[in-house]
């Protein structure tokens, strides 16, 4: 198991109830992943005031709620004192060797991979290598920071600070000052409101226009909806319907001054952010379109403005990155990832991903059910489908996803939760066939592989 965080946590503590033999590998010397505030492996970016925007009700595992006593929306402290006691509950610690990075993982010509670790800070000469008939790739997707490529044009000559999301911490330094935030996923929006109430003049730059949600809607949590009767409307009707909603909830975009989404509410990830349209709203933060280049104080927009900046903070998403694997063994090309069921790659045997299905809502709902399917793989209570028939089944999958969702890099990963659900119940069952013999082999079945289903 590579990583100690929410995925990892998850897939260990199925594991550990089925005394299914493992070790976890975690660089950092603490649980939480990305939810340990200045986590000492360097991966997490949780600033200061970051609370979820995904309600405990969604956020919770579906072994373990979170304490009634928690706000709404917890503070990142609580999400990870809520990781400590899942840990604890489940006597995960055990299994899990900290301040160990993992360094290599490669596949063996008669099968199982040879894992390369070593203490986080030492040396390659101290590298320990160990044989597996499995591994667990659960490293999280929210730690390699990525900026525009290509680079935006005069960047290099820009003199101001610049920095990306992930090493933004606190507003402090920026007050005063005229702060640029390129990006409008959810930490674009909180960082620019946050800076927005000390800084001189704070932009929100965003090359496509993008529905904000508010993190209340009709007087529950915004995430509700995913499992209210809207959700299992068709797609045709629940997009105009969750954009009514928005409509008569929060009002019309220009009502804060931005331009109206091309794309309906439902084909992009949602961005959530109440904060961010009090702000708008107050004029504290000014709207504008993509950058088209920089001056040495300035930055130049795609509508012909230009406006004089201090400080730019790139809000610009992360790149799925697995550096422990060549990338001719596996890789995550622009942001998509070639594995069954978000899980499995068909042709590397034993190697598993977690925590690589970002749905709209929380993704901690998913993981124990993902980690089930695993451990009845690494056991063989089921059986895959044949090579042939996972790859096909990934290609129609990725044309559902190319209808359904636009097409950049940060929705690459992204999935409708009910459809997911329902796709790995599927897959458990024929599983379940196949692992028993009950059924012809796999490839002789036609369409016997399910994919997702793009709702």
């Amino acid at each position: 198991m590579i990583g100690a965080g929410p995925s990892g946590l998850a897939a260990s503590k199925v594991l550990a109830s089925r005394d299914v033999p493992f070790d976890c590998f975690e660089a950092g010397s603490g649980i939480g992943g990305l939810w340990r505030y200045g986590n000492d492996n360097g991966m997490s970016g949780v600033y200061a005031s970051l609370h979820a925007n995904i309600s405990k009700e969604s956020m919770s595992f579906s072994s373990l709620a979170m304490p009634e006593t928690y706000p709404v929306f917890p503070h990142h402290s609580k999400v990870l004192a809520y990781l400590e006691d899942y840990a604890a509950s489940f006597g995960l610690h055990r299994h899990i060797a900290f301040g160990t990075e993992v360094t290599s993982v490669r596949p063996l010509d008669d099968g199982g991979w040879e894992v390369g670790r070593r203490r986080r800070g030492d040396t390659a000469a101290t590298v320990k290598t160990r044989r597996y008939t499995e591994v667990v790739v659960a490293n999280g997707h929210h730690w390699n920071p990525r900026l525009p490529d290509p680079a935006v044009p005069g960047a290099e000559g820009f003199e101001g600070s610049v920095l990306h999301s992930h090493d933004y911490r606190s507003p402090e330094s920026y007050t005063g000052r005229r702060v640029l935030v390129i990006g409008m996923g959810n930490s674009a929006c909180e960082i620019a409101a946050e800076i927005s109430r000390t800084a001189a003049r704070t932009f929100l730059s965003a090359r496509d226009a993008t529905h904000v949600f508010p993190k209340m809607l009709l007087g529950r949590p915004a995430d509700h909806l995913v499992w209210s009767p809207l959700s299992r409307l068709p797609r045709f009707l629940k997009g105009p319907a969750m954009a009514l909603l928005l409509r008569l909830t929060r009002g019309a975009p220009a009502h804060y001054g931005l331009p109206e989404p091309v794309r309906g509410p439902l084909a992009a990830h949602p961005s959530t952010s109440d904060e961010l349209l009090v702000q708008l709203a107050r004029g504290a933060v000014t709207p504008k379109p993509g950058v088209s280049s920089f001056g040495r104080d300035t930055a130049a927009f795609t509508d012909g403005s230009r406006e004089p900046v201090d400080a730019v903070v790139y809000a610009t998403g992360y790149s799925l990155s697995f550096p422990f694997l060549d990338p001719s063994v596996f890789a995550a090309r622009d942001g998509r990832t070639e594995l069954y069921l978000r899980t499995v790659p068909p042709r590397l045997p034993g190697l598993y991903f977690m925590g690589l299905a970002q749905p709209a809502g929380a993704a901690f709902p998913l993981l124990e059910p993902q980690a089930e399917w695993v451990a009845d793989l690494i056991t063989g209570a089921v059986a895959l489908p044949s090579p042939q028939d996972m790859a096909r089944a990934i290609s129609r999958e990725w044309r559902r996803h190319e209808r359904t969702y636009v097409s950049t890099y940060r929705h690459g990963i992204e999935i409708d939760v009910r459809s997911y659900q329902r796709a790995l119940r599927r897959e458990l069952r024929a599983g379940r066939r196949r692992a028993r013999g009950a059924v012809p082999p796999p490839s002789a079945v036609a369409g016997s592989a399910p994919a997702i289903e793009a709702l």
